[in-house]
């Protein structure tokens, strides 16, 4: 079972205008497997949010159940009324989650005890590691279980805390979950301070419960990006006033979170997403809570695009200090974010590892640079917006655009480019960014799905595609590859797995790639009784013959040369897949 890290911000509770806020991001508590298969995108229709039906959606939709802890730590002793902090949760933080999900995610507040502990809440708690191990640990062994996640409130004067995100969910591309506390270690931490009353004329600090709360919906922080906090080389990642998951969490009443997270947690509809192609284009984003589009993308490449969102001085976003179009640039890129290491190398990054940054980045708590009034314009290298007009719920926004360079922007100077342009001239490939297509994602795995349309279309199939059958079960009607994996079972070149499944979102490994290639070509005269060519290919292994029939057909030279190897096990990258087609047609 697979926990993702604690997302968290700490500090004493502000006794000046500003209290400075660190980050504190630790290792997971239990460690991922070893292997994920499936493509990380393949459940989000616009390709935007990672795992989306394994991390970010499995808490998000219907109601979310929070067994509400009290734990008791040494130091002066606060008073408090587990009842009386139910009934409050439920009467603040539901609401606000019901308007921000648009009804669609239920938090809900039951009683679970008092525990004890011995955690010591340091006297300051700025940039130190804020952690209450006794606390979580007391209440996992004293609670019944059964609920969603629990909320750990420290009886001591401080508002702020800390929260997980939960076990991954469902089983693919991880097993063994479960996603009830406290098998899925889902729990947020905070000080009484944030659900209760400690200085006449002040109100509990509602925004750090409903910032955890986003941490156990796996949200991320989002930032400005240039300031650092005093005293390290962390980036201060609190200077955003227009998010609940940044500097928003420092008012007493919950902000909006932004639209990119709301629709990772699936409170936006993917027809309420917008991308833009190329050229020039007019759109009109609306309010939360209005009809119309609610996130306008601009895409870069797969995992890193901007973002545009509107922000109106209403209901909960009454206390912002700017309405207009805000932009974010969303990081999802390996280079983005620290992965651990025995995570696999394809995944990127995801959840509360992602990075949302302010466009442009700015310096100083509290700055709005990044969000657009009316004429306001901002170049975004390529791109260009400008803010056209508003209404009472809507901005309208143009975009502009260079025109798209003739071949793929993102593989100039790899080794694979002439390859790859190659089988693009002859249509095997359209792209990995529809509808934009600009990009081919040459260092992305191939996936089962994507290896049966390569093929088909290598070998002039397309054509010949037919009507939907219902051969594997988990190649429904309607997906994109259906008719591609279809066509390669009625001509014989995959037979599929033993259990009758197709696995489309499976990663193609060099040892099928092999079978594949040999079976789609009709090199069966080629298959022969295997010498040992390769150093790490068994003789007896079953995919022996067609990596050695490659070989002799100059389609592969292997994965290293001394010894001559052929990794069988490998993944297939998509710029080495253009190689071993172009090979295969005789272009290379």
């Amino acid at each position: 079972m697979a926990v993702m890290p604690h997302a968290s911000h700490t500090t004493r509770r502000a006794r000046w205008p500003f209290a400075l806020l660190a980050v504190v991001m630790t290792l997971p508590l239990l460690a991922a497997p070893a292997v994920a298969q499936g493509d990380p995108y393949g459940a989000d229709p616009h390709r935007l949010v990672p795992f989306a039906d394994t991390v970010q959606r499995i808490y998000s939709s219907g109601t979310d159940r929070w067994e509400v802890w009290i734990c008791r730590v040494p130091g002066p002793t606060v008073t408090m009324n587990l009842s009386a902090v139910v009934d409050d949760l439920n009467a603040i933080i539901t609401p606000y989650y019901l308007w921000l999900s648009r009804s669609r995610y239920t938090p809900v507040f039951t009683a679970g005890g008092q525990v004890t502990s011995n955690d010591v809440v340091p006297a300051v708690l700025n940039n130190e590691s804020f952690q209450m191990p006794g606390c979580e640990s007391a209440v996992e062994t004293a609670t019944t279980g059964g609920s969603e996640g629990a909320l750990i409130v420290v009886a001591a004067d401080f508002d702020e805390g800390y929260a997980t995100g939960g076990a991954f969910c469902p089983e693919e591309p991880f097993t063994g979950c479960v996603n009830t506390y406290p098998q899925n270690a889902r729990r947020a931490v905070v000080g009484a301070a944030a659900v209760t009353t400690f200085a006449p004329g002040t109100e509990p600090s509602w925004s750090s419960v409903a910032h955890e709360l986003g941490h156990g919906l796996n949200w991320a922080h989002s930032y400005g990006g240039l300031t650092k906090i005093a005293g390290t080389t962390d980036i201060d990642t609190y200077d955003n006033p227009m998010d609940l998951m940044s500097g928003g969490a420092r008012t007493r009443t919950p902000v909006a979170a932004l639209a990119y997270d709301r629709y990772a947690a699936g409170w936006i509809d993917p027809s309420q997403v917008d991308i833009h192609t190329t050229g020039s284009a007019t759109y009109r984003l609306a309010a939360i809570g209005t009809s119309g589009t609610q996130m306008l993308v601009l895409p870069l490449e797969e995992g890193h695009f901007y973002t545009l969102g509107t922000r109106r001085l209403t209901s909960y976003d009454s206390r912002l200090p700017r309405a207009g179009v805000e932009v974010y640039e969303v990081d999802q890129r390996r280079t983005a974010c620290q992965l651990p290491a025995v995570w696999p190398t394809t995944w990127p990054c995801f959840a509360t590892l992602l990075r949302i940054a302010q466009e442009p980045a700015v310096e100083g708590v509290g700055r709005t640079v990044h969000v657009l009034g009316i004429d306001d314009e901002l170049d975004l290298g390529s791109f260009s917006v400008r803010v056209d007009a508003a209404d009472s719920t809507s901005f309208t926004v143009i975009v502009t655009d260079d025109p798209t360079p003739a071949g793929f922007v993102d593989d100039d100077g790899n080794p694979h480019e002439k390859d790859i342009e190659a089988i693009a001239a002859l249509g095997i490939t359209v792209g990995c960014n529809p509808p934009l297509n600009d990009r081919f994602c040459p260092s992305r795995t191939v996936t089962r799905a994507e290896m049966a349309a390569f093929l088909i279309r290598a070998i002039g199939q397309e054509s010949n595609l037919s009507p939907y059958i219902g051969l594997f079960p988990d190649v429904p009607n309607g997906v994109w590859y259906a008719p591609y994996v279809e066509r390669l079972y009625t001509l014989g070149i995959t037979e599929g797995f033993d259990d009758g499944t197709y696995r489309p979102n499976t990663q193609v490994n060099r040892a099928q790639m092999a079978a594949f290639l040999v079976r789609a070509f009709d090199h069966s005269d080629v298959l022969v009784t295997p010498t040992g060519v390769f150093d790490d290919v068994d003789p007896g292994a079953w995919y022996a013959p067609f990596a050695e029939a490659i070989y002799r057909l100059d389609i592969t030279r292997g994965c290293s040369t001394n010894p001559l190897a052929y990794c069988p096990f490998g993944p297939v990258r998509r710029d080495h897949m253009a190689s071993f087609l172009a090979r295969a047609l005789g272009l290379a």
